[in-house]
């Protein structure tokens, strides 16, 4: 895996992928995308040191993970958090009631889980939203399966007691 031919196309057939994924992370496409990129420029780097196609998925997704929870690390006081009001109340727009609660229980769901810490947010997301198993969630976050259960134990107690905080 050596030229630069074969890196674009390989950057080009995974990036939809690694979008979302760092979607499930982040909760926010704009950052997913800088998280991409981050990410993308990580494997391009390593490019010519690679030499297993197959690994290249876990590579990913572990750079992924390192370059999140830096980010978060190295960024969190330049994060904004709105102040004012939404312009429309969804409750308010006419059409299927079931659906515009989706939306809204999606929306309020998604902000809570971005209220967890990077580890825990991480878990979320890997076990839940990319339905990974308990032991590929410890492989990704270089840890033990003990570690990724109690985690998703109390991931899930922070995500009840911030949701409960808003009704």
């Amino acid at each position: 895996m050596s030229s630069q031919a074969d890196f674009d196309s390989y950057a080009r057939s995974v990036r939809p992928w690694l979008h979302r994924e760092a979607y499930r992370l982040c909760g926010d496409w704009h950052l997913a995308e800088d998280l991409v990129q981050v990410t993308l420029h990580k494997l391009y780097r390593r490019w010519d040191r690679l030499t297993e196609h197959e690994k290249l998925t876990g590579y990913l997704r572990q750079a992924l993970r390192n370059t999140y929870v830096s980010e978060r690390r190295l960024q969190r006081w330049k994060y904004e958090i709105a102040q004012g009001e939404l312009p429309e109340d969804v409750a308010a727009v006419p059409g299927d009631r079931n659906l515009d609660q989706a939306v809204v229980d999606r929306s309020t769901l998604i902000d809570s889980v971005n209220q967890l810490a990077p580890r825990q947010r991480a878990i979320i997301a890997w076990r839940f939203w990319a339905d990974l198993s308990v032991e590929q969630t410890a492989l990704m976050l270089g840890c033990s399966a003990g570690t990724v259960t109690s985690q998703t134990h109390h991931a899930m107690k922070n995500l009840r007691d911030i949701l409960a905080d808003l009704n």
